[in-house]
């Protein structure tokens, strides 16, 4: 009998996981001894009897523990928290719930774009102090824009990109996006570029999202030279990770106006510093990396993971497999 254990609790209603999935794995797969911890003690005293593990990670000074640990299941996209030396060099496999929160983050970034192509950050600033301000508008330098005919540079091309392109398509928007490998027609993309083009890339795209995984090679991949590269007067959206963009290169595109704006999701520390000079920037919008977020997300990562138990236990091969060096 293969031994589950299940540990997924928060403080946060949204992060702890119904008490009836336990109950339903125990029902679906009799083969499974499922254990749903309640809290971290008692993750931990069945952590060395558990084969499989359903949790958000599996801290470093707790791998000597999972002597029999074969396969993590992780309810999140991106795994670069939870990938350490000692784990990649390990036989456990990791799979992850890739693909479950990527209209959320499609619908977020279009909602980061629209803040600035129709005034709604400076509007809402103005609301919140209580003033009308419609002459700034009137003035020429912040007029509202459409978005039919802009172009949108999707920085990753997976699950979140594509979703984002239908929908910039549906405003009236060109679509160009730069993959890891661009071989093979793909008729959603205007254009499509390899990262030998990405200098290229960057200065045609008047909004440019970031949804690339984090990895070794994508960290800073948006450094001072990059963020010069993009078009003069563009726009900056980042729904992905923060340490793909340094903050203090994007500080220096801000203040010299070289970039119109940037909204930001996700950030290089969070929570994000009091002390930040994001906050001061009136160009700058800041959301407290929620966009990913919505009501059904572990409902779907654990319905994928009974579709992979199954797999499993069948010996197949598992969906959404982790290459652990690759980092996703």
């Amino acid at each position: 009998m293969a031994n589950l254990l299940v540990y997924l609790t928060s403080r946060h209603r949204i992060w702890t996981l119904d008490d009836k999935y336990p109950r339903l794995l125990a029902d679906k797969f009799p083969a499974v001894r499922v254990v749903s911890a309640k809290d971290k003690e008692e993750s931990l005293r069945h952590l060395e009897e558990a084969e499989i593990l359903y949790a958000w990670s599996l801290p470093e000074k707790h791998l000597g523990l999972a002597r029999r640990l074969k396969w993590l299941h992780v309810p999140s996209a991106g795994v670069d928290d939870a990938l350490y030396p000692a784990l990649v060099e390990s036989d456990i496999k990791i799979t992850c719930s890739r693909g479950i929160s990527s209209a959320a983050l499609a619908d977020h970034a279009l909602g980061m774009i629209l803040c600035f192509s129709r005034g709604l950050a400076l509007a809402i600033r103005n609301q919140i102090a209580g003033e009308w301000g419609r002459d700034a508008f009137f003035a020429g330098n912040l007029l509202p824009f459409e978005l039919d005919g802009k172009v949108i540079g999707i920085l990753g091309f997976g699950s979140i990109g594509r979703e984002l392109a239908r929908r910039a398509r549906a405003c009236g928007m060109k679509v160009h996006a730069l993959k890891r490998d661009p071989a093979g027609e793909d008729d959603l993309p205007d254009r499509l570029f390899g990262p030998r083009e990405m200098r290229e890339f960057l200065g045609t795209a008047d909004f440019l999202v970031v949804t690339l995984p984090l990895t070794r090679e994508t960290r800073g991949i948006l450094d001072a030279a990059a963020l010069e590269a993009m078009k003069p007067g563009s726009f900056l959206v980042n729904v992905s990770r923060g340490a793909l963009v340094l903050e203090e290169a994007l500080l220096g595109v801000l203040a010299s106006g070289h970039l119109a704006g940037a909204a930001l999701d996700v950030f290089e520390a969070e929570p994000l510093p009091d002390s930040s000079p994001l906050y001061g920037f009136p160009n700058v919008v800041l959301t407290p990396h929620i966009g990913g977020l919505h009501p059904h997300y572990l409902d779907r990562a654990t319905s994928l993971f009974i579709v992979n138990l199954s797999r499993y236990l069948k010996g197949e091969p598992l969906l959404h497999e982790v290459d652990k060096r690759a980092g996703y």
